[in-house]
């Protein structure tokens, strides 16, 4: 019959869809390699007190050190000495990636023939910034393969591996002038800020993982700390319940160099009080919020900066708040870059010696609720190790000025044997001091 004529085909189009479908969903399965997390060492150069990493790129791979900066907009390293890769791409002018990158800037036709890495014709330019010389220059945008360590999924002993991006990830190419004041060695820095050319966005796009990193540097110059790149439960820290608090947005960049309208790519966090021994110091609250319009004021979180840095007035009252509650140990004449110190030889002195809690009440992650991330003292007192300086312990907060851009910066020694997780999907940052803690005892441990 015509009905019975008509059903052969359809069943018959339907095995089709069905075979091609579950062939599609096998292929995409088996072209997609999954790693469930990345991990990059980290380790604190004793000379500049800067966080160094080491990454592989290029074709063939070679090893490049980078000088970490957790706000920075994307990677840039130097493209004139000894630049040879056979998949080294620049960025078109006018083509997506380079739109997307929010650069408004382009190469014209000035550059040599023929054309070299940094150096290509009608290709997008951006404007790399050096926070450690603050200062910036134009480089070519341009991309290429990046490798950097996971975990054997296939080993019993979880050994590490080296995974590349079979995709380009983009970065910035200025000259080697731009090197200087970095660590010996370093070839550039490698920005974690959020943004679309930040180093967490590109790698969860060429790897296909969570826009979701996490850090724990080292204060110990002598063993390695740790950024990760994906779910840190798979492997790292899995039973540490973090304190959550949200990621504030500043529509303004607080970068050194930047195109008109730009937003910050760098990690704001709400402070709303400061404590010490559980009393709040008086600060003028309007400090601690992020004016919309200018982009001033607010507590940001740094790893080009060693120490933290407060506005003239907090620095004051935190200062005064802190002097009173160590009353009893002797003031000794700071070493730089340190603006308060205590004497410690007289042995009466470290009897009994209690040094004051300090805490950061900070803004919760449900309304109208707030958290509290209590700092070790670890993390606001320094040892300073030069001049015969044994006796001292300074404080590792600096005055940031009356002018101060950021009201509030949370420098290198604040995080330090802190695992700290940027989850750029949930807007919100989780934190824990893990120094002896059960499941880390310290950043510098290896993986489980």
């Amino acid at each position: 019959t015509i009905l019975s004529t008509m059903k052969i085909p359809q069943l018959l189009l339907c095995f089709l869809l069905f075979i091609c479908s579950s062939n599609y969903s096998i292929a995409k399965k088996k072209s997609h390699k999954h790693h469930p997390l990345l991990f990059l060492p980290v380790f604190k150069d004793e000379i500049t007190e800067q966080y160094v990493t080491q990454i592989y790129q290029r074709t063939p791979l070679v090893p490049v050190n980078l000088t970490i900066d957790l706000g920075g907009r994307f990677l840039w390293m130097d493209c004139e000495n000894d630049y040879i890769s056979s998949s080294y791409k620049n960025v078109p002018c006018g083509s997506r990636p380079c739109k997307l990158s929010g650069s408004q800037g382009c190469y014209g036709s000035s550059c040599p023939v023929p054309p070299r890495p940094g150096c290509n014709n009608y290709t997008c330019s951006h404007i790399p910034y050096n926070p450690i010389k603050r200062s910036s220059t134009d480089g070519e945008l341009a991309q290429d393969v990046i490798a950097l360590w996971s975990i054997n999924n296939n080993s019993n002993n979880g050994s590490k591996i080296l995974s590349s991006s079979t995709s380009g990830v983009m970065f910035n190419c200025p000259g080697d002038f731009f090197l200087e004041k970095l660590a010996y060695g370093v070839k550039g820095m490698a920005g974690l800020g959020n943004g679309y050319t930040g180093l967490p966005s590109q790698l969860a796009r060429a790897f296909h993982l969570p826009r979701k990193f996490a850090i724990c540097l080292s204060g110990n110059t002598k063993s390695n700390g740790v950024i990760l790149f994906g779910e840190r439960r798979s492997y790292y820290a899995s039973n540490e319940v973090l304190t959550y608090t949200p990621l504030l947005k500043n529509p303004v960049s607080t970068a050194g160099a930047y195109f008109p309208g730009e937003p910050s790519v760098e990690y704001f966090i709400g402070i709303e009080k400061i404590l010490v021994n559980g009393k709040i110091v008086p600060i003028d609250n309007k400090l601690l919020a992020i004016n919309k319009r200018n982009g001033v004021g607010g507590t940001k979180i740094s790893t080009v900066v060693p120490y933290g840095t407060m506005e003239s007035s907090i620095y004051k009252a935190f200062k005064d708040a802190f002097l009173k509650a160590i009353a009893k140990v002797p003031i000794a004449k700071p070493i730089s870059p340190f603006e308060l110190c205590f004497n410690l030889s007289n042995s009466a002195t470290l009897t009994g010696l209690v040094i004051p809690q300090v805490s950061l009440v900070l803004q919760g992650v449900h309304h109208n609720n707030s958290t509290t991330w209590d700092l070790s003292m670890n993390n606001f007192m320094a040892s300073p190790t030069i001049n015969d300086s044994s006796d001292l312990l300074c404080l590792g907060f600096l005055d940031g000025g009356e002018n101060a851009e950021t009201s509030i910066v949370l420098g290198g020694m604040q995080i330090e044997e802190n695992l700290l997780e940027f989850d750029l999907v949930k807007k919100r940052m989780g934190f824990k001091y893990v120094y002896m803690s059960p499941d880390l005892v310290s950043c510098s441990n290896k993986f489980r």
